[in-house]
């Protein structure tokens, strides 16, 4: 049997206070369900390929899995990618919200970009040269490149480790491929 997910599904998770929906086939979407989502910043998660992680991000004792976005920001996160593995010293940004910053020594150029967050996005800040990651609520601050999300399955880790951070700024932090 089929599962159909409409607007009125979407409306119903947005007022929940949910970011991300899993839809496992043979669930079908509506068109109009995409755009409701799209427009809230609900992120809907479609079988495995959305569920893979390409990257690792250990910090304050977690482990958080992030699948890059080739797609919808290709420069930036190939860019990004090449670099890894980073790591050094992150921060905690309060003036935006539930935010990790971490800068890194590289010049990335602009690429589709946006100033709204939701939790879950990893984005490159050209302006400030800083992979700024959103585990909460956030206004953002300033334009940045989304290049990467974070698996689902890893939200309450690392909002575990953005609370971590915040009340122990300065915490070593690390970035590399996911090998498995």
């Amino acid at each position: 049997m089929h599962r159909i997910l409409t607007t009125e599904d979407i409306r119903a998770l947005i007022r929940q206070g949910k970011t991300e929906v899993v839809a496992e086939p043979p669930t079908i979407i509506t068109a109009a369900a995409r755009d409701e989502a799209s427009l809230a910043g609900l992120r809907i998660i479609e079988g495995p390929k959305d569920r893979r992680a390409d990257i690792v991000i250990k910090v304050a004792g977690e482990q958080i899995r992030a699948r890059m976005l080739f797609d919808e920001a290709p420069v930036t996160a190939s860019a990004i990618y090449d670099l890894l593995p980073l790591s050094g010293t992150v921060n905690h940004a309060r003036l935006a919200g539930d935010e990790l910053m971490f800068p890194i020594r590289t010049y990335v150029g602009p690429e589709n970009q946006s100033k709204a967050q939701t939790a879950g996005n990893i984005a490159y800040w050209p302006d400030r040269m800083i992979i700024a990651m959103f585990y909460g609520d956030t206004g953002g601050v300033g334009l940045t490149n989304i290049f990467a999300r974070v698996a689902a399955d890893d939200m309450d880790a690392f909002r575990r480790a953005g609370d971590f951070v915040w009340k122990n700024q300065g915490v070593e932090l690390r970035i590399e491929r996911d090998l498995t």
